[in-house]
């Protein structure tokens, strides 16, 4: 095979903007309507907008910005020009207040929040948040991961978990305890993992400040209020530990991998207190993925927080005030934001795009262009040059 027809072969399998440089091709493949301004700055006037096509590059600018020449006429483009969110807004926008989302791509850093400024009893999503900051005290050595701890009348707690079954005297490891807040929602060793963190030097609420969060939403460490973009730095901060090479990230990671809801496909709750009515779905967040996950269930406070191991991983969060009827809109959300993050963010297989014009990008657009981009890059080129 040539080395020219195993490009076009290339650039009709890759709808990324891709810049062709190291042999000196100046050409960009735009996969998105994208804004084209007259100066390289976004601010600057926008001339036109720009159709999925080939252009060629005039110049190269500083920061991303290249100088392009399309069918319409020259202007500057940025290679790291968000996706369009009209198709985000069009959809969240109808769901009112009572709703708050996050939605974060983690491979690039794409942002969109739907109610940012709502705020809501977190109910037990500070479990998720308290169990990272447990986490970072064992990391720190003031706090022993295996020291055995004693369940007492005063940690005693009704709602959810199994622990208000067991008699006061039975006794856990501080790990133990942990995967029993995450995995069971258990509110016993919640309030066990606060006692035992209650004198520890570097305090609950310096570590909120820390990863950026209010800590004047804390009226204590049980009862807290939240808003969507701290939930928001929460997960970041979780899924920044979890896949780090801490010393036990890889706990919190499993255990939020199987939370009760994780392990039960069907988890269910009989409807009616009568006990009239049937067992319903309780499920909330949904993906065709694995979402490391707290979710909070509360009068007043229904949530869900997940951090969805996708092709491109992304964060998901949903806080609302509802109950009934939640759950279908929980997962209207979930599927819509899957499509989504995937046609965007995910670059499809050669196999996916067996064929180059505008039914590939009829089907396969919207490819957030960064610098984790798939660019042809010389060892690429030298792997090619082996193949011919």
């Amino acid at each position: 095979m040539k080395i020219s027809t195993l490009f076009r072969t290339l650039l009709c399998t890759i709808p990324f903007i891709t810049l062709l440089t190291p042999l000196s091709v100046s050409a960009v493949q735009v996969p998105w309507e994208f804004e084209i301004y007259r100066e390289a700055d976004f601010g600057a006037e926008v001339v036109q907008r720009l159709a999925p096509q080939f252009v060629n590059i005039v110049e190269y600018g500083e920061d991303d910005w290249v100088l392009i020449e399309a069918d319409t006429g020259t202007g500057w483009l940025n290679l790291r020009y968000p996706p369009a969110v009209d198709k985000l807004d069009e959809f969240f926008k109808p769901l009112g207040n009572n709703i708050a989302v996050y939605y974060k791509n983690l491979d690039t850093g794409f942002t969109y929040v739907h109610n940012s400024g709502r705020v809501l009893f977190a109910a037990s999503l500070s479990k998720s948040n308290h169990a990272r900051y447990v986490y970072e005290l064992a990391e720190r050595g003031e706090l022993d991961m295996y020291e055995v701890q004693t369940y007492t009348r005063q940690d005693e707690w009704g709602g959810t978990g199994i622990m208000r079954f067991m008699p006061v005297g039975t006794t856990f490891t501080t790990r133990e305890l942990l995967g029993l807040s995450i995995t069971q929602s258990d509110n016993a060793a919640f309030r066990m993992l606060v006692r035992l963190t209650a004198n520890a030097s570097f305090t609950y609420r310096q570590f909120v400040s820390q990863i950026g969060a209010d800590s004047n939403m804390i009226r204590d460490i049980i009862s807290q209020n939240t808003h969507i973009r701290d939930m928001g730095l929460w997960l970041e901060s979780i899924y920044d530990y979890i896949e780090s090479d801490s010393l036990y990230g890889h706990y919190l990671k499993y255990d939020m991998l199987n939370t009760a809801q994780t392990s039960h496909p069907y988890f269910t709750r009989w409807e009616g207190s009568n006990g009239v009515g049937g067992e319903v779905n309780t499920r909330m967040l949904l993906a065709d993925y694995p979402i490391a996950r707290k979710y909070g269930w509360a009068r007043n406070a229904f949530h869900d927080a997940g951090i969805v191991y996708a092709p491109s991983p992304y964060i998901l969060i949903v806080l609302s005030n509802m109950e009934r009827g939640a759950h279908d809109t929980f997962a209207d959300i979930s599927w819509f934001v899957q499509k989504f993050n995937n046609r965007t963010f995910v670059r499809p297989s050669p196999l996916d795009a067996p064929f180059c014009g505008p039914e590939m990008y009829a089907e396969q657009t919207a490819h957030y262009a960064t610098k984790n981009s798939f660019r042809l890059t010389i060892p690429v080129f030298a792997e090619l040059e082996d193949m011919v």
